[in-house]
């Protein structure tokens, strides 16, 4: 069997990633705009990752291995392909438990967000999500 792949979908294709994060109790919503990708197991989608333009910055999110495929490197498949694909820098706001993945994967911890991102990881904190600021780019020299 060939290592997973992970592959970027069309806008069209908004409704197959929604019913996916449906499926598996994920937050959060695709919209035509997101840029969409997904890792498929016998053609049925079984990790998706998305990105949404906010103002001027690329905002990682969405990402999201079903349970039945977790700790098989489907999350750092997905994220280093939208890492490859796009032209950084690329914000997410990332579960603390988490952080030792994507500083593997070339994301570091930001002390400073612009402020629309600032407002918006101000309201998730409220809603109780423990998520610390993260932004990956692509060298330091860039």
């Amino acid at each position: 069997m060939s290592p997973p792949l992970a592959q970027r979908l069309p806008a069209l294709a908004t409704p197959l990633v929604n019913k996916f994060y449906d499926r598996v109790g994920a937050r959060g919503r695709a919209n035509k705009q997101d840029q969409l990708w997904v890792v498929r197991c016998d053609n049925e989608i079984v990790a998706a990752a998305r990105v949404s333009r906010l103002e001027e910055q690329q905002f990682l999110c969405g990402v999201f291995v079903a349970a039945s495929h977790r700790r098989q490197g489907l999350a750092g498949t997905l994220i280093r392909q939208v890492c490859t694909e796009l032209n950084g820098p690329i914000y997410s706001f990332i579960y603390q438990h988490l952080s030792p993945l994507y500083e593997q994967l070339g994301f570091a911890a930001v002390a400073t967000l612009p402020e629309h991102l600032a407002s918006r990881l101000h309201s998730y904190r409220r809603q109780g999500r423990d998520v610390l600021p993260y932004c990956y780019k692509e060298s330091a020299d860039a």
